[in-house]
């Protein structure tokens, strides 16, 4: 075998190339990719939201492009003596400078402030934060 030594073009094409493989990307694959602010600001105004609480109750609300809305629930956490357990309440959102989702709702009993990253996840559904069905959000037009 001939033994000829490799061009220095050559060694550090597969020296970048090489340690191109070995860095991690910032989203490995399953986690899904975070919406920029840009594409936030194309996807939830005018949308209505879906979203299961952690406390298990289902809502849904309508984002208007004023940043206000009026969020319903089934309100499972609390319901009623009566036997009747929809609420209810005002609601703003917005999309903090560094790209977060922010909803702070007015409920009667408690108010409810967060924000959080949206995750396009590769099913093509949205996560709060991160892939994990409990995290799961929808956007509906």
């Amino acid at each position: 075998m001939d033994a000829r030594p490799i061009p220095i073009a050559c060694a550090l094409h597969l020296l970048v190339a090489g340690c191109a493989l070995a860095t991690p990307l910032a989203w490995a694959e399953g986690e899904g990719v975070r919406l920029s602010r840009d594409e936030l600001q194309a996807l939830i105004p005018g949308s209505e939201t879906h979203h299961t609480s952690s406390a298990g109750s289902v809502r849904s609300w309508k984002n208007a492009a004023d940043g206000s809305f009026v969020a319903s629930s089934d309100n499972r956490k609390y319901g009623s003596a009566a036997g009747t357990s929809n609420a209810t309440a005002p609601g703003t959102w917005n999309i903090s400078d560094d790209g977060k989702y922010c909803v702070q709702i007015e409920w009667r009993r408690v108010s409810e402030k967060w924000c959080s990253a949206i995750v396009k996840g590769d099913d093509g559904a949205y996560y709060l934060n991160s892939v994990d069905p409990a995290k799961r959000i929808e956007f509906v037009r």
